[in-house]
């Protein structure tokens, strides 16, 4: 059967409502960032507390501040070479805080009451990478997919973004075709009944992803004879994610075509922690904590594109209109305990637990039937996540310090999951990947002096994931990486 290209194209665009479980995933993650010392220890002070990055987690370990502390964070970000004309560094401010400590001598079993506020940058969307998708064989191809779901939109004569943008680019233009490679797609009549993709030889894929979620927490705290400390903070944050891919597969007669995406999320969130740490034994160190995040309430509006080419040509330009609607993540509830001996050691451990599979979409507070079948896919796509994190602190002379840590969080996604286009779908992208665990590695040093310190940190993380660049359980995943290192630095102020 002979297969032709000609030269044409057409930009699409892609429509509101292209959220799914992998954007629920991107949504619920953070970052360990925070500060300098923070992330030195791996974010093990749940228990330890002492630190203005910890009412972000267990609110509680605020009331051990016994004075005034101000802190501001500077940080770079170092990832994978930059694609599709973005950086692949960051420098920015990615945490400043203050905690009032305030004595209340006069106030029974209360010995303070503390308040605070803090900017962090809970999540950084910084992200690059470019992988060629070697193992198609002239057996697979990304028109397969699309032409199914032509097919179907054909039949239901109700088409989705992505079959409406390649249904008229069948036979003389292209992309699908009307004889098919196995068996006739016209009846009788000569009617078209549906199309054909065109096999690929090889296949390559870049994507870029950009912006910040930043949160920030109000929170107060008390010290209650000095061995119980309870706190909360409200956390506000706000959302700017953005990513733009690029696909460009090769087909059997050489003959090839360009497909580009672009999306975009904007909006705010707010949530509520809880935490309590209590010192059991009077003439004791050891500490215990445990705190409460309550799901984060998001509200968001989307907007999103695709572009087709066929061999270079390129025929409309057109844009979207923004989606409002919201989004919650699941509840998350922590453990952690903490160690110190004397002013010259103390070290930390801390487990996190938050099941991904309950988290929920809805348009102004109702489930519309788009969300109620992509909140069944968050079920059946996402799964239970565990965080753990050890950290330690040595000080072999009052003023200087050293920190490591480890932080650790599994994977996100089950093995099997996949990305669900429907045929009357408005989401044009049909990649995914299911990464698997995280793992951070940080290390830090401290110096302090007469009204401040200054602490330095270095974390290294590293991700691997199976990377499908359309859906084909037969096909081979491509392994990517996502690996990033971070130098930060925190300039402290004692009052």
């Amino acid at each position: 059967m002979r297969l032709t290209i000609l030269a044409s194209a057409l930009l699409v665009t892609g429509a509101a409502m292209a959220q799914d479980s992998y954007d629920a995933a991107e949504l619920a993650a953070k970052d360990l960032n925070g500060t300098a010392r923070y992330v030195g220890m791996g974010g093990a002070l749940g228990a330890l507390g002492g630190d203005v990055s910890v009412m972000g987690t267990n609110p509680a370990g605020t009331a051990l501040f016994r004075k005034t502390y101000a802190t501001v964070t500077m940080s770079g970000v170092f990832g994978p070479k930059g694609q599709l004309g973005h950086d692949g560094s960051r420098m920015s401010i990615d945490n400043t805080g203050i905690i009032i400590a305030m004595p209340t001598e006069d106030a029974g079993s209360m010995k303070y009451l503390n308040f605070g506020i803090n900017y962090s940058k809970s999540r950084n969307y910084l992200g690059n990478y470019n992988t060629d998708i070697d193992n198609l064989g002239g057996l697979f191809s990304q028109t397969f997919q699309v032409a199914q779901l032509a097919t179907q939109a054909l039949g239901a004569n109700d088409f989705g973004l992505l079959a409406d943008m390649s249904a008229p680019l069948y036979d003389e233009n292209g992309m699908l075709v009307k004889d098919a490679i196995v068996g006739e797609v016209f009846d009788d009549d000569g009617n078209l009944t549906g199309y054909e993709g065109i096999p690929a030889s090889a296949a390559n894929y870049q994507r870029s992803t950009y912006g910040s979620q930043s949160q920030v927490d109000m929170n107060f705290s008390i010290n209650l004879l000095d061995k119980y400390f309870v706190g909360a903070s409200v956390g506000v944050y706000d959302v700017n994610y953005n990513r733009e891919s690029f696909y460009q597969e090769l087909g059997i007669d050489g003959n090839y075509y360009d497909f580009s995406n672009w999306y975009a999320t904007d909006g705010t969130g707010i949530d509520l922690k809880l935490g309590f740490i209590c010192r059991p034994i009077d003439d004791s160190p050891f500490r215990f904590g445990f705190n409460v995040n309550t799901p984060t309430w998001y509200r968001l509006e989307d907007v999103n594109g695709s572009m087709l080419y066929m061999n270079d040509s390129q025929i409309d330009n057109q844009s979207t209109e923004p989606y409002e609607y919201n989004y919650r993540t699941p509840w998350k509830f922590g453990v952690s305990t903490g160690y110190t001996v004397g002013n010259y050691f103390a070290i930390g451990a801390e487990y996190e637990y938050q099941d991904l599979s309950t988290g929920k979409y809805n348009e102004h507070g109702h489930e519309t039937s788009y969300f109620i079948t992509q909140n069944q896919f968050i079920k059946d796509n996402l799964k239970a996540q565990h965080t753990f994190k050890i950290g330690l602190e040595v000080k072999p002379t009052s003023a200087f310090c050293m920190r490591a840590g480890y932080n650790y969080v599994s994977a996100p996604m089950k093995k099997d999951a996949y990305r669900i286009i429907a045929y009357n779908s408005p989401f044009t992208e049909t990649d995914f990947t299911n990464w698997k665990d995280t793992n951070r590695f940080t290390f830090g040093l401290g110096y302090r002096y007469n009204g401040g310190y200054i602490d330095l940190a270095y974390q290294y993380s590293t991700q691997k994931g199976d990377f499908y660049a359309f859906d084909e359980i037969d096909l081979k995943p491509t392994e990517i990486e996502n690996n990033r290192s971070q130098l930060m630095c925190t300039f402290g102020f004692r009052f």
